[in-house]
């Protein structure tokens, strides 16, 4: 984090001496997939991760101290899901019995990124702090629901995209691409370990549980302001 503020730093000291700087908004939304990444589950045969429909939509304000490099502020709503299909006594097979399981919660999250533009694409990077607003878990083998006390309620996530631009106009354009977010810490907290969520099933070591999400993200931008020196003055002003 004190690497990426240096750098924003040094960008916008370079770039605030030769190149107009502006502002812009936007609005996005994204659909893809979540992933718990475990350890003990990724070796139990008994459980198979499932393909779990996961997304988030909210806006963002972007800072632009030139046309390569911008510093953008996400606010986004999220939800998350992971299911699971797995067997409670054996390995799963043909003959066994197989139930589904899922697990999932809604957040909102909070993006500070950094982004390279060139030549109609982007790269961006940067981190996201996500708190969480609610929990949800199903379980055909009659399991019991969880709790949001069961969660770390806040994460702190690093957050990497790229995309290239659709269509658009001179203040105006609409780009896809994809962003991957990756959990730093366990997701459970002490409550949720003391009864071996995201299974339930008790392993010889306990492994932590990180959400991975990778998705499609539509994002539509509007240049609002620019900030120029105001003639026979050394004041900069903020034009709409």
């Amino acid at each position: 984090m004190r690497k990426l503020l240096t750098l924003i730093t040094c960008i916008f000291i370079l770039s605030s001496s030769y190149c107009q700087t502006w502002f812009d908004l936007g609005l996005k939304g994204g659909f893809g997939t979540g992933i718990i990444m475990n350890n003990n589950i990724w070796d139990d045969p008994d459980y198979n991760h499932r393909l779990s429909p996961s997304y988030s939509f909210g806006g963002k304000i972007g800072f632009n101290f030139n046309d390569n490099h911008e510093i953008t502020l996400d606010i986004l709503f999220n939800k998350f899901q992971q299911d699971f299909l797995y067997n409670q006594f054996d390995s799963i097979s043909q003959s066994d019995p197989l139930y589904k399981s899922s697990l999932s919660y809604g957040s909102i999250s909070y993006l500070l990124m950094y982004r390279n533009n060139k030549d109609g694409r982007y790269s961006e990077i940067g981190t996201s702090i996500e708190s969480l607003l609610n929990s949800s878990r199903t379980d055909q083998n009659s399991q019991p629901a969880i709790d949001l006390d069961r969660f770390n309620k806040t994460q702190l996530n690093v957050v990497a995209g790229f995309g290239a631009y659709l269509l658009g106009s001179e203040n105006f354009g609409i780009t896809t691409g994809i962003r991957i977010s990756y959990g730093i810490k366990d997701i459970f907290s002490e409550n949720g370990k003391s009864i071996n969520l995201p299974t339930l099933k008790q392993y010889d070591t306990y492994s932590a549980s990180h959400p991975l999400s990778i998705l499609f993200v539509l994002e539509a931008n509007f240049d609002f302001a620019y900030v120029a020196k105001a003639q026979c003055s050394r004041r900069k002003l903020i034009l709409f």
